[in-house]
């Protein structure tokens, strides 16, 4: 089975009747990835399994450019409840589907794979499950992120929710058996009757076009690319750039209509992990910073390129109504007006990616203005104590887990109040907090969603003020 020969198959199946070159566009995608196998000269390499779900995996995204880091992503999550609650034993979506192709028992046992795209306001959040009949029983294996760990171990899939979707809306592609034993007899066929390729070369000129591009950028066989989105008004250059900072090296990418300003490097030949590469790169956009006098704030992105990648631009989602309704009034109470204006600051701060600031504001609408009596507790950390239980049932359950992780059996009172807001708005030697420091903005990000539930936990349970767009306060 050849890349072109896989082209034609999956997009009779899934793509049409759209044109053939979004299916082309797709396979571009997923070959700058590395899913696939790049250049003329490989045009004629046989596809494994494993290339095969990823080429199927390429589909789930509307967008055509999204193949590829959909396609990497789905196939990283892992099964619920591990190897032995999975399908043969595999541990990541991708090899699951690999199996399925590579065995007609495996291939009989499905009756669906759902592929969904969760649509939060920060943005996607990718997940799978396959439906699966062994013996005339049913089971459900879901496929979730590798961060995830509460659910990766044995037994846990007894107690998920298979059926939950974390987020208002969802879009999902559904794949049935039909689908599955089509593409196997396919594949089969094709290995067996080993005919040589008959490829249009055309579609690879604007690849090697593409090739010599990024070989200029830096790009390398082993290459590994990290690629970081960045909100900016300091100076930037105008083209795709390959530039030097600390003895290490970086492309810098410019905004366009359909990415943002970004950067990316290469973590095998610049030997960082991932996390020296955010600090590496959040020193060089503090100096731009401060050369500039302009904001530069770094945001998310994804790691494994095997070439540097630019960021697509994410617009932030909106709401609107055909029936405006507001009936609120001013409430009286001049403290909470207060408390009601960190907790609007800390969300502006969160959309910036500011997490410091997101952190100390949705602090402040919760911290209690009287000072303790000596030999008396503190009174915000007497109120998070009292309540941390009753507010973390509110919270996704892997931002828990990395936040109790991040405390490390420290008192949830005294690491909010010293290890978050005492650390970042007097660091000190006793508690230091490094705004630039990969480890620090990861462990902060944790805390701030946490903050966050307590500020509008308060809000609610002391001054009862609704939500609602129309209401008598």
């Amino acid at each position: 089975m050849y890349a072109r020969h896989l082209s034609d198959l999956l997009h009779r199946q899934l793509a049409e009747p759209r044109e053939f070159e979004d299916t082309i566009k797709r396979f571009e995608a997923m070959r700058g990835y590395g899913l696939l196998p790049r250049g003329r000269q490989n045009a004629g390499v046989r596809l494994s399994n494993q290339q095969i779900a990823s080429a199927v995996l390429g589909f789930v995204p509307t967008q055509p450019s999204w193949a590829g880091h959909v396609s990497l992503v789905l196939g990283s999550l892992c099964a619920v409840g591990g190897p032995p609650a999975s399908i043969q034993g595999t541990t990541t979506l991708l090899d699951s589907i690999a199996a399925v192709l590579a065995s007609d028992e495996a291939c009989n046992a499905v009756v669906a794979f759902s592929f969904i795209t969760a649509h939060k306001q920060s943005g996607d959040e990718y997940y799978a499950k396959a439906i699966i009949e062994e013996s005339t029983k049913r089971r459900t294996v879901s496929y979730v992120s590798h961060m995830a760990v509460a659910s990766l171990r044995e037994g846990a899939e007894l107690a998920y929710d298979h059926d939950r979707i974390a987020s208002p809306s969802a879009r999902q592609l559904v794949l049935g058996r039909d689908f599955f034993s089509k593409l196997r007899k396919d594949v089969t066929i094709s290995r067996h009757l080993d005919l040589p390729l008959k490829a249009d070369w055309r579609e690879y000129e604007t690849e090697e076009e593409k090739d010599k591009f990024h070989r200029r950028l830096g790009a390398k066989a082993n290459s590994r690319f990290l690629n970081l989105g960045v909100d900016t008004q300091v100076t930037w250059p105008k083209e795709p750039t390959r530039v030097q900072f600390a003895g290490y090296n970086f492309v810098m990418f410019p905004r366009t209509k359909e990415t943002s300003h970004s950067i990316s490097i290469d973590l095998n030949n610049e030997h960082l992990s991932s996390e020296d590469a955010r600090t590496l790169i959040s020193r060089f956009l503090s100096l731009l910073s401060w050369c500039d006098d302009s904001h530069a704030v770094l945001k998310d992105g994804w790691l494994g390129n095997p070439v540097p990648v630019p960021v697509p631009r994410s617009e932030s989602a909106f709401s609107t109504t055909l029936h405006w309704l507001f009936n609120r009034s001013i409430p009286k109470d001049s403290e909470l007006l207060q408390r009601l204006a960190y907790y609007r600051e800390g969300l502006n701060a969160q959309q910036a990616g500011l997490v410091t600031f997101e952190v100390l504001s949705f602090f402040k609408v919760f911290e209690r203005r009287v000072r303790s009596k000596p030999g008396e507790p503190n009174p915000t950390k007497a109120w998070i104590r009292d309540v941390f239980d009753k507010v973390s049932i509110s919270l996704d359950k892997k931002i828990l887990e990395r936040f109790n992780a991040d405390r490390d059996g420290k008192e949830v009172e005294k690491y909010v109040f010293d290890n978050c807001r005492v650390a970042i708005a007097h660091t000190s030697d006793s508690f230091p907090s490094d705004a630039d420091a990969s480890p620090e903005i990861r462990r902060l990000y944790s805390a701030a969603e946490v903050i966050r539930e307590l500020a509008r936990y308060f809000i609610n349970t002391e001054y009862g003020l609704s939500k609602f767009h129309s209401h008598e306060d």
